[in-house]
């Protein structure tokens, strides 16, 4: 359930509510807002296992117990982020040049594995001019003109966001409309540029993180895109996620600002401040104050003054600067409160931020995580970050919210807390196995005599002519229906090694085509982007295979082969051991490296740590930014991860898939799946109760292959594992059924209709048990699902 904002007042005996008397950082939150109650740091295994001493509130017995049991048995290093590997790819992955090459990137990065699905991703590509977005602001590389010359800032309110056409729909039991899309308008309202950097001036990005990187903005005459040593003239500026101030380093050029929604006044604040500050604010026409902050490094330089040249350019009349230049967006109406904050912060800001996962946070089934955002400048201030809803919802008190509230573009309401290091507790991770949990005391013996029949056919298909195909992503999907086929076989039916070992042989052969790279298009190694990638791109183009050998969509495809790859060695653990293992983490490093000492991949190549999901858009140039379609296969990809960690004995893999997994599916139940009451995302849009595609700045409710409703809706339920209930709640299910699916059920009559009823499953088993068994014809099936696993998955769902 989204995040709900409209809970009315807190109630004063609350501990949380003692925060609204305390200073300006926390004072007058608005309370039309929902900020939950951070969870007390001490009672969360940060406090013991990060302290050489407990601090006041003890924990329960169960986890000092744990913690015991960690000090006592783990001998492994502190830092879950160990390299998979750190050998080269096998000879086995040919090596590929791609015909993309990443563009503008620095020279002292261009040898290390290149960021494919980031969100700053715009900036190496084609031109470099496509937005990107850290969330509040979007920024944008311009050359436009004879003034637009630098980085634009953009931020535009929730009254501002432009919405699609209108589409009938039922939210509960209402007939209302519900807009397609929903987008917010790059609007160029400051821009950060300097009197030398005309339409020559070049862009270089790099010093690449999982929540940040560098741009540098150099004047032509510094070469900066062919040189190694540092520029004499550079505007740096630090793009982070969450970040509460644009930080801009002036080295040695004539600061320059620009507006394209035109500047109405512009006052320098006459209060004195110290250390060579300058502070002024800009009115723009639309009604809007920007704050900007500046101190030179230089005493020789002086305070900045700027002047007006035209409604929209102002240029520093003080010469050359070099120093800091900090620009925010005030919040419309809470001017004066927020302006405090910022007063109270500038100075400091972050350059990067460090993910952190311990042994320790995940030795038990309560951990989490954390993120240590790097700070400069003057680090004696209070330093602010802006949060989304799913970070609020498990900071804990080691951090505090802040006045200082502005939307994001697609997930709701950002607000900025203090303190440089985020402790995001996960008290339940989830526990996950290969099939679902309690199966054997709800699955009737009648129902498992039924699903044996069926079983005894299943195993008659041709495992080859299913999987043998030229697309990774449905010979992924063929092969795991058939390995879950295998599986309801021996752990479920438990059948005669005869008909265990006919089904397993079967498997083992389709996918020893994969595992030695036989299959139609091999797998290549790109040596450019570094990364594992179909052949098949460079004879049929960027969008054969949904793009995958343009980084498209990597975690769906792999995500399927390494849960087949599990459930092979879960079968039978000794089957071509070596080439299993090496085949599997191969994919693994792909798609989710967890190190940075792994030179031939990038890390985390699709999950977004600050976002709490995956992106699966690879390189290609996107207005709107980077984009997630299906979320089930995301949290496939986790499940496979665990998995797989789990039967190949390493249990910190186990453990890092069930951590992502986990955070991945508060994210998707705030963002993704739309219960009534969701409060990230405008009402005119919530009764699609999916996003279909969601980009950075956008949300579209279609799909990339289909505009049919069944297809926007049915592509978040696949594939159906023990995975899927742990996002899609019962509420939801019920809310997306009685509002959207079932008028429309009836009037499908392919696959689509199998993946929509084993979701019906959830709330009507009975019905869906009929479905599927008791039809006059033969049910027409997705093609990544078997009748047996349609059967035994509804049966062994809870009444």
């Amino acid at each position: 359930m989204g995040v709900n904002f409209n809970t009315g007042p807190l109630d004063p005996s609350h501990s949380f509510s003692s925060l609204l008397s305390h200073g300006p950082f926390v004072a007058q939150i608005d309370q039309s807002l929902f900020i939950p109650t951070p969870i007390p740091h001490h009672d969360t295994i940060f406090n013991d296992l990060d302290s050489d001493h407990q601090r006041g509130g003890n924990n329960t017995n169960d986890l000092t117990a744990a913690v015991n049991s960690y000090k006592a048995e783990w001998g492994r290093p502190d830092s879950v982020l160990q390299p998979i590997s750190t050998d080269p790819p096998r000879p086995l992955f040919k090596e590929r040049k791609h015909p993309v090459k990443p563009m503008r990137v620095r020279v002292e990065d261009r040898s290390k594995p290149q960021p494919t699905n980031k969100f700053y991703g715009n900036l190496m590509l084609g031109d470099s001019h496509a937005p990107i977005w850290t969330h509040p602001y979007g920024l944008r590389w311009d050359r436009i003109g004879k003034t637009q010359h630098g980085l634009s800032i953009s931020h535009v309110d929730d009254s501002s966001k432009a919405f699609g056409p209108p589409v009938n729909i039922n939210v509960s039991g209402q007939e209302q409309t519900s807009s397609k899309y929903y987008l917010s308008p790059f609007i160029a309202s400051m821009g950060i540029s300097a009197t030398e950097l005309d339409e020559r001036h070049e862009m270089t990005v790099g010093n690449f993180g999982e929540f940040s990187c560098a741009v540098e903005l150099t004047p032509a005459s510094e070469r900066a895109l062919e040189r190694q040593e540092p520029p004499t003239s550079v505007l740096r500026i630090p793009v982070v996620r969450g970040m509460a101030f644009i930080s801009s380093l002036y080295k040695n050029l004539t600061p320059q600002f620009y507006s394209n929604a035109m500047i109405r006044t512009m006052t320098l604040d006459p209060q004195p401040m110290a250390d060579g500050w300058a502070k002024y604010r800009f009115l723009l026409e639309n009604g809007v104050t920007w704050l900007l902050y500046a101190k030179p490094d230089r005493n020789t330089d002086g305070l900045l003054r700027l002047e007006i040249h035209g409604q929209g350019q102002v240029v520093a009349t003080s010469g050359r600067f070099t120093g800091l230049v900090q620009i925010a967006k005030l919040p419309v109406g809470k001017e004066d409160q927020t302006e405090k904050v910022y007063d109270q912060a500038m100075g400091v800001y972050s350059t990067e931020g460090e993910l952190v996962v311990r042994q320790k946070y995940v030795f038990t089934r309560d951990g989490g995580y954390r993120i240590d955002w790097k700070l400069a400048g003057d680090t004696t201030k209070q330093f602010i970050h802006f949060t989304l809803p799913h970070h609020r919802d498990i900071l804990t008190d080691m951090t505090m919210p802040t006045a200082l509230v502005l939307s994001s573009t697609t997930k709701g309401k950002m607000v900025a807390y203090t303190g440089s290091s985020w402790h995001l507790s996960e008290p339940h991770r989830l526990p996950l196995g290969f099939l679902p949990e309690n199966w054997e005391k709800i699955v009737s013996p009648e129902q498992l005599a039924a699903i044996k029949t069926q079983a005894m056919l299943d195993i008659e298909r041709d495992f080859d002519a299913e999987t043998n195909v030229t697309s990774m992503y449905f010979a992924g999907k063929g092969l795991a229906k058939l390995a879950l086929l295998c599986l309801v076989i021996k752990d479920v039916l438990h059948e005669t090694e005869e008909v265990q070992s006919r089904c397993l042989d079967k498997l083992k052969s389709a996918f020893a085509r994969f595992m030695e790279n036989r299959q139609l298009f091999p797998l290549v190694y790109d040596t450019v982007w570094q990364g594992i990638v179909t052949s098949q791109g460079w004879r049929h183009g960027a969008l054969s295979d949904f793009g995958n050998a343009w980084y498209n969509d990597h975690h769906y495809h792999y995500g399927y082969f390494m849960h087949v790859g599990a459930i092979i060695r879960h079968l039978d653990p000794e089957w071509r051991s070596e080439e299993l293992t090496d085949y599997v983490d191969t994919l693994w490093r792909d798609v989710a490296n967890t190190s940075s000492e792994d030179r031939y991949f990038p890390r985390f190549r699709a999950f977004d740590w600050f976002m709490g999901h995956s992106w699966s858009q690879g390189i290609f140039v996107s207005p709107d930014g980077k984009d997630e379609e299906s979320t089930s296969e995301d949290i496939n990809l986790y499940y496979a991860m665990a998995l797989w960690g789990r039967v190949s004995n390493r249990p910190e893999m186990d453990r890092m898939g069930e951590l992502m997994l986990t955070i991945a599916r508060r994210s998707i139940q705030a963002y993704f799946l739309m219960e009534d009451d969701n409060m990230n995302h405008p009402r005119a849009f919530v009764g699609n109760k999916v996003t279909g595609i969601l980009f950075e700045n956008k949300v579209d409710h279609t799909t990339y292959f289909s505009a049919r409703l069944e297809c926007i809706q049915g592509i978040q339920m696949i594939p159906a594992t023990p995975a899927l209930p742990m996002i899609r709640s019962k509420v939801f299910v019920r809310q997306e059924w009685e509002g959207i699916l079932q008028s429309r059920v009836g009037d499908i009559d392919d696959g689509w209709k199998s993946i929509l009823m084993m979701n019906y499953g959830t709330l009507n088993k009975a019905g869906a048990w009929n479905y599927f068994v008791e039809s006059e014809q033969p049910v027409p099936l997705d093609d990544g699902m078997t009748l047996t696993w349609a059967m035994f998955y509804v049966a062994s769902l809870s009444s």
